[in-house]
């Protein structure tokens, strides 16, 4: 079995993660935003220019990450992506990024 790159957190911590108790992150701008972000909710049909997972063997996002891509893709306004990102650049649309 591969090793995973996924962090253990407690039941707690997890929780704390997921409802956005690290803070987040307005984004409506096509500048790039790095950090750690563990869920992606779009406001508005987002397009993304750069959107670059922590674990590249396993993820996905705009690039060839595992032979998947989602470059000029349309992320419907509603969606919440969930996952941990490095990057995100978007080429349109309207996002908040929760930091985790």
């Amino acid at each position: 079995m591969a090793k995973s790159s996924l962090n253990k957190f407690t039941v707690v911590e997890a929780q704390n993660a997921a409802l956005g108790q690290a803070g987040a992150k307005f984004i409506n701008d096509t500048a790039v935003h790095s950090g750690s972000f563990v869920a992606i909710q779009c406001l508005e049909d987002t397009v993304f220019n750069a959107l670059t997972p922590e674990d590249t063997t396993n993820g996905y996002g705009v690039g060839t990450y595992n032979g998947n891509s989602m470059a000029t893709e349309t992320v419907p306004a509603g969606v919440t992506i969930y996952g941990r990102w490095t990057t995100i650049d978007l080429t349109s649309g309207l996002v908040i990024a929760y930091i985790g």
